[in-house]
C-alpha cells in the first residue's frame, strides 16, 4: 500500500516540477518534447522518498504551514534533493538541464582536501581555498568540537581566514562561492557569507 502511495506522490510531483517555470528544465520544453529512453529506478526511487519525507511537513505544520529556519532548511533540502534526481530521471528522455560552470574568474572556499582535489581534478586552474574546517571557533562548537580542543583550533582558523584574504588581494575574484556538500558546509557558508559576501553553490550544481 505504501509502495502505491509513494509511487502515486512521485508521479503527481513530476508533473507539478515538469509545470513550474522555476525547475532547470529549458522551460521551452514539455513531456512532448520526450524521448525513447529507459527509467533510472534507483533515482526514481529516491525521489518519491525524498518527497514522502518533505511531505510530512504538510501534517505536522497545519494549517499555517510555517517553517522556522532550522526546519526550512531540512524541507528545502529534502525537495532540492528530490528535484536532484528527478533530474537524473529526466535527462534519460531527452531533457537537458542547466549547469552553474565553474568560472577561474571565482574563488571557491570548501572545507576539506577530497572537495579540493575533486575540483582541482576538474580544472587545475580554479581558485580554491581549503579551509580544513571552519572560520570561527564558535562554529566548531557548533558542530560538536570538545571545548579541549577548541584553543588548538584557533590557529588553524587564522591560517584558513588569512589564506582566503590573500586569494581575495591577489586575484580580486569576481565573486566568491563555498561549495557546499554537507550540513557542516552550511555553517562554514553562513560565516564566509558574513565574513566575505560568499554565495552558495552546492556540489552537484556543479
Amino acid at each position: 500500500m505504501r509502495e502505491k502511495e509513494l509511487i502515486k506522490k512521485g508521479v503527481e510531483t513530476i508533473t507539478i516540477l515538469s509545470k513550474s517555470k522555476k525547475v532547470n528544465l529549458d522551460n521551452k520544453k514539455s513531456y512532448k518534447d520526450a524521448k525513447p529512453g529507459v527509467i533510472e529506478v534507483e533515482e526514481f526511487k529516491k525521489a518519491i522518498y525524498y518527497l514522502f519525507d518533505a511531505d510530512t511537513y504538510l501534517y505536522k505544520k497545519a494549517p499555517t504551514f510555517y517553517l522556522n529556519e532550522e526546519e526550512a532548511k531540512e524541507f528545502c533540502k529534502l525537495i532540492l534533493k528530490a528535484q536532484e534526481s528527478l533530474d537524473k530521471v529526466l535527462s534519460n528522455f531527452g531533457f537537458t538541464f542547466i549547469k552553474k560552470e565553474m568560472n577561474e574568474d571565482f574563488l571557491y572556499i570548501v572545507s576539506n582536501r577530497k572537495l579540493f582535489k575533486k575540483l582541482k581534478s576538474k580544472n587545475p586552474n580554479l581558485k580554491v581555498v581549503c579551509t580544513e574546517g571552519m572560520l570561527d571557533i564558535e562554529d566548531f562548537r557548533k558542530i560538536g568540537i570538545p571545548e579541549k580542543a577548541l584553543e588548538g583550533l584557533k590557529k588553524k582558523v587564522e591560517i584558513a581566514k588569512k589564506n582566503i584574504e590573500n586569494f581575495i588581494k591577489k586575484h580580486s575574484p569576481k565573486k566568491i562561492y563555498v561549495v557546499v556538500e554537507d550540513d557542516k558546509d552550511l555553517i562554514l557558508y553562513e560565516r564566509a557569507k558574513a565574513l566575505y559576501n560568499a554565495e552558495k553553490v552546492e556540489i552537484d550544481e556543479l
